[in-house]
């Protein structure tokens, strides 16, 4: 009898396991236009090869942030962020262009693809904020026109992501 239940446990914990990796998000088919393999972190970091990326200028929700919609339901803008970025970088001509380092030894970079500037596509479309860089453009007129249009996080009720950080992110004993 007890083997039989833990049979049963593990094949229902295979087909969670299984279930769950096919609602992951695939970015291996993400080529960047030097040739290297793309894999998107999160809203505003991915991975180029053996680079990780950070994209200068913005700064994004995090992966398990929610938003509020204008109903004041929540919505999964991390999750919306990482699946633009996604969409974007898939675009043809990725290229990431580093401007600096950031305290985590990740390359602050200007990315674009033959669409145009990928941290301005995120702010027009209200899926980013400024970071806060004086060392960088904010992308003002995009997080304004998303704004005024209530796009994106615009829409409701939201955290700024590095404040979201500071809340969600286990600190150590003694911090």
């Amino acid at each position: 009898m007890r083997l039989r239940r833990l049979v049963s446990w593990l094949v229902l914990l295979a087909l969670v396991a299984v279930w769950l990796w096919s609602k992951a998000p695939e970015t291996s088919a993400i080529i960047a236009a030097n040739g290297q393999p793309v894999h998107v972190i999160d809203g505003d970091s991915l991975r180029i090869g053996d680079s990780e990326i950070r994209i200068a200028g913005i700064d994004a929700p995090e992966y398990r942030q929610n938003c509020m919609t204008a109903d004041g339901d929540p919505w999964p803008c991390g999750k919306a962020a990482r699946e633009a970025l996604v969409a974007l970088a898939a675009k043809p001509g990725l290229v990431c262009t580093a401007r600096a380092k950031d305290r985590y030894g990740r390359s602050l970079a200007d990315c674009r693809t033959d669409a145009g500037d990928i941290a301005e596509a995120l702010a027009r479309a209200g899926l980013a904020l400024d970071a806060g860089d004086e060392r960088f453009d904010g992308h003002v007129a995009g997080i304004a026109a998303a704004k005024a249009a209530r796009r994106g996080i615009w829409q409701g009720a939201h955290q700024h992501p590095s404040d979201w950080r500071k809340a969600n992110t286990p600190r150590a004993i003694g911090d």
